[in-house]
């Protein structure tokens, strides 16, 4: 399977495209660069279906406003945990976020409001296209700890995990921030480190690495 990867935003977020089935296109962590992402979008002549963020820190959705705008039919998912930074005054919890970290500065280079999520990531479940069907092939892991909702996406089939903030090469997210916690990220990594040992990993920033590499 090929994915697509634009280093994009502030914080040079990972942003995938992926294809999904009859020409449609998932496209994971809008971290910025709008234009960017549409243009590759429309090098691949794929249609947007479904925009999923693997956890609610604006890095991932500084572009989420742009793309949707471009792409209305497009659905948004998140988990659920993290959903009060998706919908209408959550730019505001993210300026307060970022203010706390002295990053306020990645808010105010895309200070839209930021539109509300049509579904929900769920543990063990494939998420949902706005037609009701699912994305056949991709699970979600539920994987508290950088946030709330963080998640991963896994293909069991192509041995690819997509890992957000979770796991990074030669690292894991940090847990310093509000609703961080360093106990939830033990346990969502010692659950990875079940997973085969040669899963391919794409994390939300910087290199891809795999499970055995990182966690065995």
């Amino acid at each position: 399977m090929h994915i697509t990867s634009l280093v994009t935003g502030a914080l040079s977020v990972n942003t995938l495209l992926i294809p999904a089935d009859a020409g449609r296109l998932v496209i994971v962590d809008p971290g910025g660069n709008a234009e960017s992402i549409i243009a590759q979008v429309r090098a691949m002549n794929a249609s947007p279906a479904l925009i999923v963020v693997t956890h609610g820190h604006f890095d991932h959705m500084a572009a989420l406003a742009a793309v949707c705008a471009e792409y209305p039919g497009a659905g948004i998912a998140i988990h659920n945990a993290d959903a009060q930074w998706l919908g209408p005054g959550a730019i505001n919890k993210h300026l307060e976020f970022f203010r706390f970290l002295g990053a306020e500065s990645v808010v105010l280079r895309n200070p839209e409001e930021l539109p509300t999520p049509t579904c929900f990531l769920c543990e063990g479940e494939s998420p949902v296209f706005p037609d009701g069907t699912r994305w056949e092939g991709w699970t979600v892991v539920c994987t508290p700890g950088h946030s709330p909702g963080s998640v991963c996406l896994f293909n069991e089939k192509e041995r690819i995990l997509v890992s957000g903030d979770t796991l990074f090469r030669h690292g894991y997210g940090r847990t310093d921030g509000p609703g961080g916690s360093m106990e939830d990220l033990s346990a969502s990594l010692g659950k990875l480190s079940r997973l085969a040992g040669a899963v391919r990993v794409i994390p939300g920033h910087g290199g891809e690495t795999t499970i055995a590499a990182e966690l065995c």
